[in-house]
């Protein structure tokens, strides 16, 4: 068996654990520029790990208040390609939380879909 299979096999049972143990029900509105649905693209309902404050900022260097440094309403989600290959996500997309108290939304800011395993959200405030 070629390596890059097995380095492949086991990337894809990291991923599928970590999901397992973290992932949680989200769903994913696409939206056209004009924030209108985009319909080329229909809702999806995933299941991914998701999070908020994803700790960007927190560190309390620089002579400043660590919580003044805190992103307010940020947040990430990590996306397995293996289960979702066919998805696309746009900038501007919102993402909601359907398992959490007060089903939060988020707006998508931007999309890393560079990663083998992975497609990253980086998610704001909606």
């Amino acid at each position: 068996m070629p390596i890059a299979r097995n380095i492949s096999e086991v990337r894809d049972a990291l991923v599928a654990g970590v999901d397992a143990r973290w992932a949680e029900p989200l769903k994913v509105y696409p939206l056209r520029g004009d924030e209108m649905p985009d319909e080329t693209r229909e809702v999806r309902e995933i299941s991914a790990p998701l999070r908020a404050g994803a700790g960007k900022g927190m560190s309390a260097g620089q002579g400043s208040s660590w919580r003044s440094r805190i992103v307010a309403g940020t947040a990430e989600v990590h996306i397995d390609r293996a289960v979702y290959p066919d998805l696309v996500v746009r900038t501007g997309d919102k993402v909601r939380a359907i398992s959490r108290p007060g089903k939060p939304w988020w707006s998508v800011l931007a999309v890393d879909d560079r990663g083998p395993a992975r497609l990253v959200l980086q998610l704001g405030e909606a």
